[in-house]
């Protein structure tokens, strides 16, 4: 659901507000969004004008975290070109990758770490071997082609907001590897065990889809006096978490940063729509939805704001009233 008055797609990606194409129609500039038109040689693309990122899904979070799905680019070394080879800066964004991501490196005999998360080290060391790919599984995979040999994978760090990678090389200039196409990417973890057969496909690609989450800050762009959970009743359409207090439990300066003025909205039980727009939550009809009302017998659902109830049906037992004085006198 976008602004009133704003386009609401780009080609088959729904655009829903806070993002937004053209002025007006966005909640501030992070969330704008370009659409460029489709062509004779390609469709519609979204792309996310602040991070520089094209956008293949939105999610306001209507049950589920708020999260966009973006292609993100694959860091190569002798690969004869192939590879986008840009590295990525949400510093300061509402943007940061999502846990459902991995990274991933490919390549003989290759170490690969992620760069400017310093202190931190994140990374992994592929070796050189076959790979023994032993299941059509997504897990079968991961467990089989992934797990050293030519490709090797690790979890990224919590509310990681940059992305770029150093491919080494083995100390033995004769190794086998040495000189062999190696690749690096944070990748959607399920997309990647379902739709990659082989690590050596990656090699021909320059992008590949991750999962970003995004966030409202409390004060800018959630007005203050919103409803928050703790303070939402049943009659309330819509409620946004309230920030969340890091300054004690050993969280990491990333992300006591990211989360500690951060917040996302909901439409509360029984209702529907955007919660980040005026009047955007809906009640839903639940007598109108067949199997979701639990009315039956001699009750009527009759609906309520948030929720439904059931109420005597007077006219069914005037019906049956009349009906068994029938029979009882007849």
């Amino acid at each position: 659901m976008a602004k009133p008055n704003c386009k609401d797609t780009c080609g088959n990606i729904s655009i829903p507000f806070p993002f937004g194409i053209g002025t007006g129609c966005y909640m501030n500039e992070w969330f704008s969004v370009d659409c460029k038109e489709a062509t004779a040689d390609s469709p519609s693309r979204a792309f996310l004008i602040s991070i520089n990122m094209e956008v293949l899904e939105i999610s306001i979070g209507y049950s589920t975290i708020p999260l966009v799905r973006v292609n993100s680019p694959i860091i190569s070394s002798g690969c004869s070109g192939r590879g986008a080879n840009i590295s990525i800066d949400m510093t300061a964004s509402p943007f940061a990758f999502s846990s459902s991501n991995t990274f991933i490196a490919m390549g003989c005999n290759k170490p690969a770490l992620l760069n400017g998360i310093e202190p931190e080290i994140v990374g992994c060391t592929s070796t050189c071997g076959a790979n023994n790919l032993t299941s059509s599984s997504a897990e079968g995979k991961e467990n089989s082609y992934c797990s050293g040999n030519n490709c090797c994978q690790t979890t990224i760090p919590l509310s990681l907001q940059v992305f770029n990678a150093s491919l080494g090389t083995a100390e033995d200039p004769n190794d086998q590897g040495r000189n062999q196409c190696k690749v690096a990417f944070i990748v959607e973890r399920a997309w990647f065990w379902n739709n990659i057969s082989s690590p050596e496909e990656v090699h021909y690609m320059q992008y590949v889809p991750v999962i970003l989450r995004w966030f409202m800050y409390y004060g800018t762009d959630i007005p203050e006096g919103v409803t928050f959970y703790s303070d939402a009743k049943n009659s309330d359409a819509m409620y946004c978490r309230r920030p969340m207090n890091l300054s004690s439990g050993g969280w990491d300066l990333r992300t006591v940063t990211l989360y500690s003025n951060s917040t996302t909205c909901r439409c509360n039980h029984g209702y529907e729509g955007n919660p980040y727009l005026p009047d955007g939550c809906t009640d839903i009809d639940e007598c109108k939805i067949p199997g979701v009302n639990l009315c039956s017998g001699m009750t009527k659902c009759v609906n309520v704001p948030g929720r439904y109830k059931c109420e005597l049906d007077k006219a069914k037992i005037t019906f049956l009233s009349k009906f068994f004085l029938e029979e009882l006198f007849s």
